[in-house]
């Protein structure tokens, strides 16, 4: 269970987008229509919530994937 606060902290942001990778993996794959556009829908939304905390994701092959602050 988590606890609800006024702001996402940077550390639960971090954990979100670390699974956005994993969204890249599913372009070679055969998926239907209708999941492809829910897939998509769910990715949007995951960057959505990082973007709506001020960060940008990034992802590097050195680094991984890591958040930047944007700036104001």
């Amino acid at each position: 269970m988590s606890i609800l606060a006024e702001t996402t902290e940077r550390k639960a942001l971090q954990e979100i987008a670390r699974s956005l990778r994993f969204f890249s993996n599913l372009d070679l794959l055969h998926i239907s229509a209708g999941d492809a556009v829910r897939i998509r829908h769910a990715e949007h939304i995951i960057k959505s919530i990082i973007a709506n905390n001020g960060y940008q994701v990034r992802t590097s092959k050195r680094r991984g994937t890591y958040l930047i602050r944007q700036k104001s």
